[in-house]
């Protein structure tokens, strides 16, 4: 019995053992085995050198509208891949080209004399800026901003005055510039003034503790019947009052205004 099972044993062992032969024969056959590739060589240079296809697109581009020449849909132009030579630039039909140039906000305002120093700034019943000069009735006043001469004329307590109307963005101001001792040549109501041209110079005319410039800021167009505001000298006065409530300033509420200065 015992016999028995031992040849049993051992005709199993060698099924396996001739398995296992068996199959390490097939393996080896299969990597004896010749693959044959196919493969397609690419040549860099001459992807270069070919176009793109003339299959044209049409796009909706969805940049800003302002940037765009017209309409939103715009037709792809066929470009070239750069050759050897060097770059080729690509432009897009749709795009409008935008120049780089920064620019610079134009002035509008200036002080009114070269050299200055603010004594006293606005408050109720003095709505105006009081600047002196070292160089006293040598100081020359000019227009805060480019103008129309509006008004010429002494005041009851003798102060000689001229006024300014200024049309900046649609919008009127007058400027006044008070106790003058003389006026400018060839001044007249109705003469177009820039910021360069003299108006008097720098006095202590009318009701006055001293040699300086008494000049009001207002936005609104004194002596013009049109105004309600500004019609004549005291709805000026009164308006200048209710708009220094309301934080307006003058000329300081148009640009900032030093303590004291030696250039405009």
């Amino acid at each position: 019995m015992k016999e028995k099972k031992k040849t049993i044993i051992k005709i199993i062992s060698l099924i396996f053992v001739i398995s296992a032969v068996m199959l390490q024969i097939v393996n080896n056959l299969k990597k004896e085995q010749t693959y044959n590739l196919s493969f397609e060589y690419i040549n860099i240079k001459d992807m270069a050198a070919t176009k793109v296809s003339n299959k044209k697109e049409t796009s909706k581009l969805s940049l800003i509208d302002s940037v765009f020449t017209g309409s939103t849909n715009s037709e792809i132009e066929e470009v070239s891949l750069p050759n050897s030579q060097g770059f080729q630039e690509v432009k897009f039909t749709g795009v409008r080209k935008i120049e780089n140039t920064p620019t610079v906000p134009k002035r509008i305002w200036y002080l009114p004399t070269e050299i200055g120093t603010v004594t006293q700034n606005p408050h109720y019943g003095h709505v105006a800026l009081d600047i002196t000069s070292p160089r006293g009735t040598g100081e020359l006043i000019f227009p805060v901003a480019n103008g129309t001469i509006s008004s010429i004329y002494r005041d009851s307590a003798g102060a000689l005055i001229v006024t300014v109307l200024h049309n900046i963005n649609g919008k009127k101001y007058t400027s006044q510039y008070v106790h003058l001792s003389s006026y400018a040549n060839g001044l007249y109501v109705g003469k177009p003034v820039t910021i360069n041209d003299c108006l008097g110079r720098m006095g202590s005319t009318g009701y006055s503790t001293g040699v300086h410039l008494h000049l009001a800021v207002l936005d609104c167009a004194l002596f013009d019947p049109n105004d309600n505001n500004c019609r004549d000298l005291n709805g000026f006065f009164r308006y200048a009052n209710y708009r220094l409530g309301q934080d307006y300033i003058g000329l300081g509420t148009m640009m900032w205004v030093p303590g004291s200065w030696t250039k405009r």
